[in-house]
């Protein structure tokens, strides 16, 4: 047998339909039919108003949505702005610190401090001889205690240290 709907096939429809004519007689199958019909509009409109109902409601809703997603990106390029704004302020005061620190000039390059007449330390005395305990000032006779010692250590590479106590 051919199955229609649910699983119901065409020898129980006809079935279903001769007992209701044999219960309710010829002249009522038409009435009942009307009835039936009307039946079904009824809930076809009942499902129509339930269909228009949820895409009016479902729309208000979209529209709120949407306004709540623009203003958070409105609210977010705000914060996005507020935050260029503190790292620019912050990158500055860094870059005033550095300079401030490392005594540059606002391009990056270092300022000249020394004065053109002044020269920067006593370039008469070399630093090899200030290390060997020799001064030129030292007269060839008089004795700078321990320069003999430390010009010998300093020849052999390993300087005598002053070993600090405990052993190391």
């Amino acid at each position: 047998m051919i199955t229609i709907l649910f699983g119901v096939s065409m020898g129980e429809i006809v079935l279903v339909f001769l007992i209701v004519l044999l219960l309710f007689g010829a002249n009522k199958i038409p009435e009942f039919a009307r009835t039936l019909g009307r039946g079904m509009n009824e809930f076809r409109k009942a499902a129509d108003d339930i269909k228009r109902e949820f895409r009016e409601n479902t729309e208000d809703l979209k529209e709120d949505i949407e306004d709540a997603r623009k203003s958070l990106l409105e609210e977010g390029h705000m914060v996005k702005e507020d935050l260029k704004r503190a790292k620019n302020d912050f990158s500055h005061s860094v870059d005033e610190v550095s300079q401030k620190i490392y005594n540059l000039n606002h391009d990056g390059t270092p300022k000249d401090t020394a004065e053109p007449d002044e020269v920067p330390g006593d370039v008469s005395e070399p630093p090899v001889a200030e290390a060997l305990g020799d001064h030129p000032g030292d007269k060839e006779g008089s004795e700078n205690p321990g320069s003999d010692k430390r010009k010998k250590e300093i020849a052999k590479g390993h300087p005598e240290r002053d070993e600090p106590e405990g052993g190391q």
